[in-house]
């Protein structure tokens, strides 16, 4: 015979209790507004440089691959948002390829593109202004 399998907390309240669980989105305004931009920005990549083949795709930093998958929590909206704003429904396939020599070669060159057309790299674009951010609303909810 089986044991029951085990009950999971379905409110945060409850995992606060029994995990000491810390809400996680007690971000800032400032840090959700420059991790939208980052996406933005990402879209725009995608957009401007539409994929030839499964190597030569915009790839996302881990930020943004974040963000990229809450937009995917609504599939029918991202659908329409993809057509509208990139021109196509972009795929997500986190590991596109076996080659990883041409995988890696992809990602730097999305991060020496990124560099060229923002300033930065796409692994910190989020953090952008971060200190001087924190003196402002530091504590904000998001609204």
């Amino acid at each position: 015979m089986h044991a029951p399998p085990p009950s999971y907390p379905a409110r945060p309240e409850a995992l606060k209790n029994t995990y000491g669980y810390v809400d996680a989105l007690s971000m800032s305004k400032s840090a959700m507004k420059r991790l939208k931009k980052s996406y933005e920005r990402f879209l725009y990549m995608a957009a401007k440089f539409s994929p030839k083949n499964e190597y030569n795709f915009v790839h996302p930093a881990y930020a943004i691959d974040i963000i990229w998958h809450s937009h995917m929590q609504e599939p029918l909206k991202y659908a329409t948002d993809s057509i509208r704003i990139v021109g196509y429904i972009m795929d997500h396939a986190p590991w596109p390829s076996t080659d990883v020599d041409k995988t890696k070669q992809s990602c730097l060159d999305t991060n020496n593109i990124w560099k060229n057309e923002f300033g930065c790299d796409i692994s910190t674009d989020h953090l952008h202004d971060a200190v001087k951010d924190q003196n402002h609303n530091r504590y904000d909810e998001y609204d």
